[in-house]
């Protein structure tokens, strides 16, 4: 669909990603239950660049309008964008007001994918660099379900020169991201009934101490320019699993450990294991690495400026991380607001709609 005047302009792209975010918003895609969804945003592709552009693998939809033989000599840039939602709020509205979309994943990221189908509409308007589209399922559930990845090593995508994330990045570029470690933390007890402590040894009790170590941790900053990104271990759940009336004989605690660009999975499990020492048993429940912090690539560098775009941190784990773990140099950047990710009766601002389609727009479609 060619426009005859400038998309990034039209006075109503804003009521189209508004529209557009709250469809996507109104096609429940909770984690696990994507295929729905899919469905829909592989007809919306095969309806503005043909079928033969638009292939599946599994829930997950990647649309190449230009194929293998276009654009030749153009760097190619992935826009990407994760279909899943959390689990939606119970007094979740759907709708339009205060120039705000309301709807479950419209910052996170119904949003990014509003703007992503709004530029494929216009994709024979691009031209600055060759867009591929890939939108995705599975990135809200464990590290093992996400779809990116079979994306990434099915075979079939030209080689990306570049990828833009689209999740909220308050209208901000934000290179890199933490890598997460989750771990579960077993503190040993003697178990005994209830009436008769003495006869036991509470488990709860003895994780005091290293619940006022963890505590007692201070963020740690870890500077990469004029970028500081916050190292964190968190703990985020407690439980055991005796009756009432039983003195427990361990206690569980789930660990989060966020870790800056530049260390590891194996160094954040090593220092977890020298903090808890021999105070309890530690398993190692899933990782995902940090994403590598590429503020000033050449392809982005020229763009950020002209747009006047500030620079953040994303002071939390994104698919930028397997996107530079497979040596593709990427960012997030995408509409919405970070503070109504995962919030209940979440929103998306129109303006960081508009703001983020221009933007993009303009990165395709670069001035001559």
């Amino acid at each position: 669909m060619t426009h005859e005047h400038s998309p990034a302009t039209a006075p109503d792209i804003r009521h189209e990603l508004a529209e557009r975010t709250l469809a996507l918003c109104k096609v429940p895609s909770e984690t696990g239950q994507e295929a729905l969804i899919a469905e829909w945003v592989e007809g919306q592709c095969s309806a503005f660049a043909g079928p033969e552009s638009v292939r599946r693998v599994g829930n997950s939809v990647i649309c190449d309008p230009l194929g293998h033989e276009g654009a030749r000599g153009l760097p190619v840039v992935a826009l990407v964008g994760h279909l899943d939602t959390v689990k939606c709020a119970e007094d979740q509205a759907f709708e339009i007001r205060d120039e705000r979309v309301y709807g479950c994943g419209a910052s996170d990221m119904k949003a990014g994918v509003a703007v992503m189908l709004a530029l494929l509409e216009r994709w024979r308007d691009l031209g600055g660099a060759r867009p591929i589209w890939i939108f995705y399922d599975g990135e809200e559930g464990p590290s093992e379900g996400n779809g990116l990845e079979p994306v990434l090593t099915t075979g079939g995508l030209p080689t990306i020169d570049f990828a833009f994330i689209l999740e909220p990045t308050d209208r901000a570029v934000q290179p890199g991201c933490m890598g997460v470690l989750h771990a579960t933390v077993t503190v040993p007890g003697v178990r005994a009934h209830s009436a008769r402590p003495w006869q036991g040894d509470n488990a709860i009790y003895r994780a005091i101490p290293l619940l006022e170590k963890f505590a007692g941790l201070e963020r740690r900053c870890i500077t990469f320019g004029e970028l500081d990104f916050y190292e964190v271990i968190v703990v985020t759940q407690a439980g055991t699993t005796n009756s009432k009336n039983v003195v427990p004989d361990a206690l569980a605690l789930n660990i989060n450990f966020r870790f800056a660009p530049g260390n590891t999975a194996r160094n954040a499990e090593r220092e977890l294991r020298e903090l808890v020492g021999d105070a309890a048993s530690v398993e190692i429940v899933d990782s995902a690495p940090s994403g590598e912090v590429h503020a000033d690539h050449a392809l982005i560098r020229d763009w950020r400026e002209r747009q006047g775009l500030e620079v953040q941190p994303k002071q939390a784990w994104t698919d930028v991380a397997r996107f530079t773990a497979h040596g593709i140099p990427a960012v997030n950047f995408g509409p919405g607001e970070t503070s109504q990710a995962h919030q209940a009766n979440e929103w998306c601002s129109i303006d960081s709609l508009e703001h983020c389609y221009n933007a993009l727009y303009a990165y395709f479609r670069p001035a001559p």
